[in-house]
């Protein structure tokens, strides 16, 4: 995302932390949230003005100036959807399961 959006890739150092909050609710609803404490991000200057990095930003709707805190919740909720789909799997026991019932395990066929 980094490098679509024109981002300064040295940033990602700084800005990879993330902090998972999940909340089992009273009403049996499941709450989570990612909160990025360092997340360094731009919709304007440096790589955001190269052409396929501007574009993948107005696909976006945030290139330009004013746009920037909807660019790091965007970065937030692809790192939460990132994070859901394998701590699902490990919690729901698939992790492993998955992946020998797919074959990932097996040696490749010969000839």
């Amino acid at each position: 995302m980094f490098i679509a959006t024109g981002q300064d890739v040295a940033n990602i150092a700084e800005s990879h932390a993330g902090v998972s909050y999940t909340q089992l609710l009273d009403n049996g609803d499941y709450y989570w949230s990612m909160a990025l404490t360092c997340l360094i991000v731009a919709t304007v200057g440096g790589g955001t003005g190269l052409p396929p990095q501007r574009e993948c930003l107005e696909m976006l709707g945030r290139w330009g100036s004013g746009h920037v805190n909807k660019l790091a919740e965007i970065c937030a909720a692809v790192v939460l959807a990132g994070e859901t789909s394998p701590t699902s799997a490990v919690l729901r026991g698939d992790w492993v399961s998955s992946h020998e019932r797919l074959g990932r395990n097996r040696p490749a066929p010969t000839g």
